[in-house]
């Protein structure tokens, strides 16, 4: 049996751990009302959340070479951060994609690792065309944020807008399952808040 990650914090990382709680708070909520409400809009805020939190990165110059610094919340919090793989059989076929991307029977590997897994695999034209896991979330979030960078995916319409909403929603709760979340059982508790919240509004009236 593995191991969980058990992080300390410490005063001097305590704001960076305020910052990770409330995107994990606002990733929770974006994939609930996607799910339960089919608000779909709410795809950008779950791209966004997920680069911030995973795929945060800088490109600057030390000494004249080309560097790249990781600014993910989550390394911000826990310097070496692990999550679950994927699935073999997600990145042989695309025929029918699920949610369910992630095998949660084997260890968790490094950031870094997971973040060059391959989540989606293509055949255009007779030729095969691979998408890395940090491709897709940085790439989904800046096409969905409407930013003019240019893209690295062989071909714009390779992932459906289908495809993209099922696997936004996978890759968030192998998240939450990966540091040990309980999705369903935050998703009941946040949509509780928002029901009272609008019981309370109702009243005030």
């Amino acid at each position: 049996m593995e191991r969980k990650n058990r992080l300390v914090f410490t005063r001097s990382n305590a704001a960076a751990k305020r910052e990770f709680d409330e995107a994990i708070t606002i990733l929770e909520y974006s994939v609930m009302l996607v799910e339960l409400f089919g608000l779909e809009e709410f795809n950008n805020i779950i791209a966004g959340q997920l680069k911030l939190i995973l795929c945060e990165t800088k490109n600057t110059r030390i000494k004249r070479e080309k560097v790249t610094i990781d600014q993910s919340l989550i390394k911000k919090i826990n310097p070496n951060p692990k999550l679950y793989p994927i699935k073999d059989s997600i990145q042989m076929s695309n025929v029918h994609i699920t949610e369910d991307l992630f095998d949660y029977t084997k260890q968790r590997i490094e950031l870094k690792l997971w973040r060059n897994q391959i989540i989606y695999k293509t055949d255009i034209e007779g030729e095969i065309q691979e998408i890395k896991i940090i491709d897709f979330i940085k790439e989904t979030a800046n096409k969905i944020g409407g930013a003019q960078a240019i893209s690295s995916f062989p071909n714009k319409s390779v992932i459906s807008d289908g495809h993209t909403k099922i696997m936004l929603i996978g890759i968030a709760k192998g998240l939450f399952k990966s540091i040990g979340r309980d999705y369903k059982k935050h998703a009941s508790m946040n949509l509780s808040n928002i029901m009272q919240k609008i019981e309370q509004s109702t009243l005030g009236d």
